[in-house]
C-alpha cells in the first residue's frame, strides 16, 4: 500500500497558494496514513510530489521510491512479469525514453519517472493501478486516493453521480469513473509527459500507448492455432509470472486455495516450478474445505510433499459481528475511499486507518474466470440471450432492477452499451464480447488486488490473458486451458471435481444479523441525498421487513444501500436528517391481522379469492355485459 500526490502547474504557484493546496491534502491524508509511515518529497513552485509508504518494506527488495542519480522512480505496486533485474531507476530511465515498459506486467503496476526537467506516469494496460487524475486552475494533479485529490484540487469531495450509479447497478465502480466529483481513473495504458518551461511552468501531453485491447486483439487474431501452442503459450506466461514475483519478494508467498479451478491451476504451476507456497482456504462453504484438504493429501501421499496449509473462516459472525454494521461500513468507505464492493460488509471490520506493515505477497486465481466462460449464458438456452443482452445481465446484477431507480437503470445500460459497440468495432464477436466486458469493467474495477501491494493477479498475465480470447467459445465452455494445464503440471488434482458457486451452504455472516436491520432502518430515517436516489427505498424497506419475519431477502439491497448511504452522510453534507426510529418501528410491527367481511358482500369477496371463484366470477360478468 502507498500513498502518492503529484501535481504540476502551467505557471509557478505562489507559496501561499502552494501551501493552502498541500496543507489541505497533508490534513486529509492524516485521517488515514499512520504516523510511522515514511515520507518523500520533491518539488518546487510548479510542481510537487509527496509518497508515503510503511517503513518497514517487509520482504519485498523493490522500493516504493528509489533515486538514482538525477532520475527518481516512483512504483505504484511492483513490477510483477516484467525484467527488473537492473532496478526502478533503470526502468523509469526506459520510461523516460518513451519504451512501452508496461507491456508485460502483470496489473496493477504504476510507474512515476522524474528528472530535473521532465518527468513521465505510466498507467498499466489494463488501467488497473488506481491513479486518479484532476484539474483546478491550471494545476494538474495525480493521486492515487482520489478523495484526497479533491482535497488537494477542490478543497472538499463531492460525489461523482455518474460513478455512483455505476456502482449501485455493477457493484463497482465502472470504466474510468470516480466515487468523486472532478476526478477520474487513468485510462488503460495512459501515459502522461511533462516538460518544463523556460519560463516556468509545464507543458502536459496525454497519450495512450500498449493498452488492453491491443492485448485482447492480438489474442484473437490467433484463433485456429494449434491447440497445443495456445497452451504452451497459457502455461509460459503463468510460470514467468509466478517466477518474476521471488526476485521482488523474498518471503514466504500465500495462495488462497479453494476447491474451484482456478486457484488450483495457480498452486499446480508453484508446485511445477519447485515452489512451495503456503496454502490458505476459507472454510465458510465446507465442500471448499474439503476439497482444499483432499488436494493437500495427494500431493503429501503421492509425491511426498508436504505443503503448509492453514483453513479459516473468513466471514464466521463471531469475528464479524462484534462491530455494528453501520461502523463496518464507515470504516470499509473511509479506508478505500468507497472502492472496495458492499460484499465486504460481511467481513470483520476493516481498520481505521492504513496498515502499518506492507503485508506479505499472496497469489489470487482472479481473472481465471476468462477462461471458462464464468458469465456465458447457459448452453442451450432457450430462448438464447444475444452476447449482448447476457453481458448486461451479469454486469447490472449489482441489485436487482426492480430495487434500482428506473433513471440509473437506464443510464448504466447505456453506457455497458457503448462499451459492448467497443468491442463489436474491435472485431470482437459471440461470447468474446461478454469476456470482453469482464475484463475491462469487472476485472480492473472490482479485484481488489488493486488497492493491496503484493496481492498478484498470474492470470492478468498479458501472454495468458490474449490466449484467452484466441480459445474458442467451446473450448472456454469445456475449461480447456484449466484442465489441460493441471493435467501437465499436477496430474494427481486432475481427478478431483471442481467446487462450484451453487456447492453447499456458506456458514458465513448475513447483512441483516447482529444490528444489521436496526442499522439499515436508522439509514433509511437519516440518508436523504441524492445517492440514496438511486434505489427504490420501499424496496429496502421491504427486505428489511422479509429478514425480520425470518426470510432470506436478496443481501444486494442491503448491502447496496447501505454503502450509499454511509457515502451520502460523507459526501453529501447537509442532507443527513436526524433519526426518528420510525423505519424501524414500521418493519419489525407484527402483521395486522386480516378482519373478515361480514354479510353477503363479505362472502362473494371471499369467493372471488378462491381460484375457481374467480373464475366464475369472471364468467358470470362477462355473460351480463353482453346482454
Amino acid at each position: 500500500m502507498h500513498v502518492m500526490l503529484a501535481w504540476f502547474a502551467a505557471a509557478p504557484l505562489s507559496e501561499p497558494v502552494r501551501a493552502a493546496r498541500v496543507g489541505r491534502f497533508e490534513r486529509a491524508a492524516a485521517e488515514v496514513v499512520p504516523d510511522s509511515w515514511r515520507r518523500h518529497e520533491f518539488g518546487g513552485p510548479d510542481w510537487g510530489v509527496v509518497v508515503r509508504h510503511p517503513a518497514d518494506p517487509g520482504a519485498y527488495r523493490w522500493p516504493t521510491v528509489a533515486t538514482e542519480g538525477a532520475v527518481t522512480a516512483v512504483s505504484l505496486g511492483i513490477p510483477v512479469g516484467l525484467d527488473a533485474a537492473a532496478g526502478p531507476a533503470a526502468l523509469a530511465r526506459r520510461l523516460l525514453a518513451g519504451e512501452d515498459v508496461h507491456r508485460e506486467v502483470v496489473p496493477p503496476f504504476g510507474l512515476l519517472a522524474l528528472d530535473p526537467d521532465r518527468f513521465a506516469l505510466q498507467q498499466d494496460w489494463l488501467g488497473m493501478a488506481r491513479v486518479f487524475t484532476g484539474a483546478a486552475d491550471e494545476v494538474t494533479a495525480w493521486c492515487t486516493r482520489p478523495g484526497l485529490l479533491a482535497a488537494f484540487l477542490h478543497g472538499e469531495a463531492r460525489p461523482d453521480l455518474a460513478g455512483w450509479t455505476s456502482y449501485t447497478l455493477c457493484g463497482h465502480f465502472g470504466g474510468d469513473l470516480s466515487p468523486v466529483a472532478g476526478t477520474r481513473l487513468l485510462r488503460p495504458g495512459e501515459r502522461v509527459t511533462g516538460r518544463r518551461r523556460a519560463e516556468g511552468g509545464w507543458h502536459l501531453d496525454t497519450e495512450l500507448r500498449y493498452a488492453t485491447d491491443d492485448v485482447v486483439c492480438g489474442g484473437h487474431a490467433e484463433q485456429g492455432r494449434p491447440v497445443e501452442e495456445r497452451l504452451d503459450r497459457a502455461a509460459d506466461a503463468l510460470t514467468r509470472a509466478a517466477a518474476s514475483l521471488h526476485p521482488l519478494h523474498d518471503g514466504e508467498i500465500t495462495v488462497g486455495l479453494s476447491g474451484g479451478k482456478d486457484s488450483r491451476l495457480i498452486a499446480a504451476t508453484l508446485i511445477a516450478a519447485g515452489r512451495t507456497p503456503r496454502l490458505v482456504t476459507n472454510d465458510d462453504t465446507r465442500a471448499e474445505g474439503e476439497v482444499a484438504r483432499r488436494l493437500v493429501e495427494l500431493v503429501r501421499d503421492r509425491r511426498g510433499l508436504h505443503l503448509d496449509h492453514h483453513t479459516q473462516l473468513a466471514g464466521a459472525p463471531a469475528s464479524v459481528l462484534g462491530t455494528g454494521l453501520g461502523e463496518r461500513a464507515r470504516r470499509l468507505a473511509h479506508l478505500h475511499d468507497h472502492q472496495f464492493p458492499s460484499t465486504y460488509l460481511v467481513r470483520p471490520a476493516a481498520h481505521a486507518r492504513l496498515p502499518e506493515q506492507t503485508r506479505a505477497a499472496s497469489l489470487t486465481g482472479a481473472a481465471g474466470e476468462l477462461a471458462v466462460g464464468y458469465w456465458y449464458p447457459a448452453a442451450g438456452a432457450d430462448p438464447a440471450p444475444t452476447p449482448e443482452q447476457a453481458g448486461l445481465t451479469k454486469l447490472l446484477a449489482g441489485v436487482p432492477h426492480a430495487a434500482a431507480a428506473p433513471e440509473a437503470l437506464a443510464a448504466e445500460r447505456d453506457r455497458v452499451t457503448a462499451v459492448l459497440a467497443h468491442a463489436r468495432d474491435l472485431g470482437l464477436h459471440d461470447e468474446h464480447l461478454v469476456d470482453y466486458l469482464y475484463l475491462v469493467e469487472r476485472m480492473r474495477r472490482w479485484c481488489t488486488s488493486a488497492y493491496l501491494t503484493g496481492m498478484v493477479t498470474p492470470f492478468l498475465a498479458p501472454g495468458f490473458v490474449a490466449t484467452t480470447f484466441a480459445l474458442s467459445v467451446a473450448q472456454k465452455r469445456d475449461r480447456l486451458l484449466h484442465t489441460a494445464l493441471i493435467a501437465r503440471l499436477v496430474p494427481e488434482w486432475a481427478e478431483v471435481p471442481f467446487v462450484s458457486a451453487a456447492t453447499g451452504p456458506s456458514t458465513a455472516t448475513r447483512v441483516w444479523e447482529g444490528d444489521g436491520v436496526t442499522a439499515v432502518a436508522d439509514l433509511l430515517d437519516t440518508a436523504h441525498g441524492p445517492l440514496t436516489g438511486l434505489m427504490r427505498r420501499p424496496a429496502v424497506e421491504q427486505a428489511l421487513r422479509k429478514a425480520v419475519r425470518g426470510g432470506r431477502p436478496d443481501p444486494r439491497i442491503l448491502q447496496q444501500f447501505t454503502a450509499l448511504a454511509v457515502a451520502s452522510e460523507r459526501l453529501e453534507p447537509g442532507t443527513t436528517r436526524p433519526s426518528t426510529g420510525a423505519t424501524y418501528a414500521r418493519v419489525t410491527a407484527p402483521p395486522r391481522p386480516r378482519t373478515p367481511d361480514k354479510g353477503r358482500l363479505g362472502t362473494l369477496r371471499w369467493i372471488r379469492r378462491t381460484r375457481l371463484g374467480d373464475r366464475l366470477w369472471v364468467t358470470v360478468r362477462r355473460r351480463v355485459r353482453g346482454r
